[in-house]
C-alpha cells in the first residue's frame, strides 16, 4: 500500500453501541491478510519474477520488494537465494511479516517505506512492486513519484518489475462482488466494486474480532490505469520499458488482461522527470 509513513495504530477497545472503528487501510485487516489471501501462491509468483529477472537481468542478487504487505513473496524471495529486504507502507502489515521472519527464523529486513518516499534504501540490482500494489497510487504524480524514487535506489542499469490490474479485471470480476468468511477469531464481509468514471475500485472490508478492536471498517481504493497512460509515463521516467506482459505469461500485455506485468531498466544517465504543474495540482486536490 502508498499511505504515508505513521507511526502503527495502537488498539482502541471497542465501546458497546458505539459502532464501528474506521481503520486506514491494511491497519485492521493486517491480522487476518494471510487467510483472506491464502488462495494465492506465492511461490508460483516469485518463480515468474525470477523468470523475468534472469531473462531481461544479468546477476541480480540484491533486491528490495516494495509493498511487500506481511512478506509472502519476500520470504519467498529469500528462498530463491536473493539478497532481499521488504518494505511497506502499513506498520500493522509490517509487524506482521517481521513476526512471521522471526518464527521462519529468516534473516529477511523488513521496514516501514512508501513507495513515494523511500528514504536511503539501496543501490540494489532490482525492485519489484508485486499483486497491483502499484494501483494503489491515486494520482498520475504519485506515478512519477514512485517511479523517480525506484529509479533513485537501483544501480545503473538495474531492472524494476510491477504489475497492475485493469479495468477489464474489475469489470468482470469486481464491478459488485460480495463476500464473507468466517476464520479463527474472525467473520469478516467484503463489498467489492467499481466506478468505471473515475476509474476507482474500491474494496470495503467489515470485520469483527473476538478480541481487541472488536467492530472495524476500512475502504481501499485503487486506480485502474491504462497501460498507454502508464507507457507514456514510463518514457518520462528515466526508465527504458523492456516488456509488459499478459497475467504470468510472456505474451504482450493489452487492456483484455487482467493483469499486466512491466519490466523496466534503469537508464545510467538519465535522470527522472518531475510531476508537470497539472499533475502536482491533481495530486493537491485528490479525489
Amino acid at each position: 500500500m502508498t499511505s504515508s509513513d505513521r507511526d502503527a495504530p495502537s488498539p482502541v477497545p471497542a465501546v458497546p453501541g458505539a459502532g464501528p472503528l474506521e481503520r486506514e487501510a491494511y491497519d485492521g485487516l493486517a491480522p487476518i491478510y494471510d487467510y483472506v489471501m491464502r488462495h494465492v501462491d506465492y511461490v508460483e509468483w516469485a518463480e515468474y519474477v525470477r523468470s523475468l529477472l534472469e531473462r531481461h537481468g544479468d546477476g541480480v542478487q540484491r533486491l528490495i520488494e516494495l509493498a511487500c504487505g506481511t512478506g509472502n513473496a519476500t520470504l519467498e524471495f529469500d528462498r530463491l537465494g536473493y539478497d532481499v529486504a521488504g518494505y511497506d507502507a502499513s506498520p500493522a502489515m509490517i509487524d506482521v511479516a517481521r513476526g512471521k521472519a522471526e518464527t521462519l527464523r529468516r534473516d529477511v529486513a523488513f521496514a516501514v517505506r512508501d513507495l513515494r518516499r523511500l528514504g536511503q534504501i539501496g543501490p540494489v540490482d532490482a525492485a519489484v512492486c508485486l499483486y497491483d500494489s502499484f494501483n494503489y497510487l491515486l494520482q498520475p504524480g504519485d506515478v512519477d513519484t514512485a517511479l523517480a524514487e525506484v529509479w533513485r535506489v537501483l544501480a545503473d542499469g538495474g531492472l524494476f518489475i510491477f504489475d497492475v490490474c485493469t479495468e477489464e479485471n474489475s469489470l468482470r470480476h469486481f464491478s459488485d462482488m460480495r463476500d464473507a468468511e468466517e476464520g479463527p477469531g474472525f467473520v469478516y464481509s467484503r463489498h467489492s466494486y467499481y466506478d468505471r468514471e473515475q476509474r476507482l475500485q474500491f474494496n470495503a472490508f467489515d470485520i469483527r474480532y473476538d478480541e481487541g478492536p472488536v467492530h472495524v471498517r476500512e475502504t481501499h481504493r485503487q486506480r485502474i490505469y491504462r497501460c498507454d497512460e502508464l507507457v507514456e509515463r514510463i518514457g518520462r521516467s528515466g526508465f527504458d520499458l523492456l516488456a509488459c506482459y499478459d497475467g504470468f505469461s510472456l505474451r504482450k500485455g493489452s487492456e483484455k488482461a487482467n493483469r499486466v506485468h512491466f519490466v523496466l531498466r534503469r537508464q545510467s544517465a538519465a535522470a527522472p522527470s518531475s510531476p508537470s504543474p497539472a499533475d502536482r495540482q491533481e495530486e493537491a486536490q485528490g479525489y
